[in-house]
């Protein structure tokens, strides 16, 4: 009897931002977490050993290559603020990121090959990128918007600000 693949992710799924549709993408995204470890070496050792590996820092990130430029772009970029008069609207800095609109929840909602929900959400998340775009002929304008997980300033637990959440299989 053939085995059935169930817990096949699917690359296909939608981008939120505070729980909001951030709208159209082109390549999609990429969830990654970056880890610093320190080994502690001590004379002789041969190479790593056992137990003496202590996690420094855990940086969770979501890329979004965000298409519809001009939807949200002063909430997905942090020290924006957008105006709008009459028949036109100006987006412009602020030069201050201010940390009760800068920060977000952003979350890849997609499913399994199976039909299962998938969430991929990071907390507490700003883009620290730099805006760079591209103003090609004939191509369309693509803002890559990376948003880093950041942990509370007294946090008593070592929780990392990300989590992968999927319904179970059925039998």
């Amino acid at each position: 009897m053939a085995n059935t693949p169930k817990n096949i992710m699917l690359g296909k799924g939608v981008f939120k931002v505070d729980d909001q549709l951030i709208g159209l993408t082109r390549d999609g995204g990429n969830f990654s977490l970056e880890y610093e470890n320190r080994v502690i070496n001590a004379d002789g050792d041969r190479g790593t050993v056992k137990g003496r590996v202590v996690r420094e820092t855990a940086t969770p990130k979501l890329q979004i290559s965000h298409l519809e430029l001009l939807t949200d772009f002063e909430k997905l970029h942090p020290g924006m603020k957008k105006t709008t008069s009459g028949s036109s609207t100006v987006i412009t800095g602020t030069g201050i990121i201010d940390d009760s609109v800068d920060y977000h929840t952003v979350e890849f909602v997609g499913e399994t090959k199976d039909g299962r929900d998938v969430s991929i959400k990071v907390e507490n998340a700003i883009n620290l990128e730099n805006i760079s775009l591209d103003l090609k002929e004939k191509n369309d304008v693509i803002d890559s918007i990376t948003f880093t997980g950041c942990y509370e300033e007294n946090a008593s637990s070592i929780d990392e600000p990300w989590s992968i959440t999927y319904a179970n299989a059925t039998a």
